[in-house]
């Protein structure tokens, strides 16, 4: 999932493309994402988020809807309760630790299996030098299939001369289903709205070897 920072703005953004960023949602405040992936298979995924004040925040994600399979392949979609946690250490660096945990939802297939995603991530705000992410992940079988369940995650942000356009750029490592780098910018369309294009391309140990689009809508 994308992420837009700009200098003049605070942001409630809980993700890159798809690496956690270490924002939370603001007190009482509601974030709401859509994102959509376009591979070999179509997806839609849904974050829903609330605020609940000292850098806490919960939530809903209803992830890997299948829009259409051009390989006629369907995948149960995903219903999961997150939640992140995020301890500021210095003015510049804080800790993301989080959870996406939940069922499969028996639409295709009968079997219901628990999915879980959980992470820690380090991210450093340089101001015009950009921001920077690392961290670590672990993933069962419900949430990557078969292969890695432990891995790194790693992200960038930077400033362009167009102050509400921002690049960015994000990896996630494993030879598993998730495993994959997106590259592209985001468009700060007003102070509320976001709108995010970029590049899928299968990371050289992943498990899927597609490329593909994402496109992604944030309310903030």
């Amino acid at each position: 999932m994308f992420v837009i920072f700009n200098s003049n703005r605070s942001f409630a953004q809980q993700n890159l493309f798809n690496v956690p960023s270490a924002e939370i949602t603001k007190q009482k405040q509601i974030f709401v994402q859509q994102q959509f992936n376009f591979l070999a298979t179509a997806t839609s995924n849904t974050t829903i988020d609330y605020g609940l004040g000292n850098n806490w925040e919960i939530g809903i994600n209803v992830f890997n809807v299948d829009l259409y399979s051009q390989q006629n392949q369907w995948n149960n979609p995903l219903f999961l309760l997150n939640f992140q946690k995020s301890f500021e250490l210095t003015s510049f660096w804080k800790i993301g630790i989080g959870s996406q945990s939940g069922p499969t939802l028996p639409v295709y297939d009968s079997k219901v299996q628990l999915a879980s995603f959980n992470y820690l991530n380090n991210a450093l705000d340089l101001g015009g030098w950009g921001k920077y992410f690392l961290g670590v992940y672990y993933a069962n079988q419900g949430y990557v299939g078969n292969g890695t369940n432990v891995n790194l995650m790693a992200g960038i942000e930077l400033p362009t001369p167009i102050d509400t356009v921002h690049f960015m750029a994000d990896y996630i490592g494993g030879n598993n289903a998730i495993g994959a780098a997106v590259i592209g910018l985001v468009w700060q369309a007003t102070a509320q709205w976001q709108l995010s294009l970029g590049a899928q391309v299968p990371t050289p140990e992943s498990a899927s070897h597609e490329y593909g689009i994402v496109v992604e809508i944030t309310h903030l």
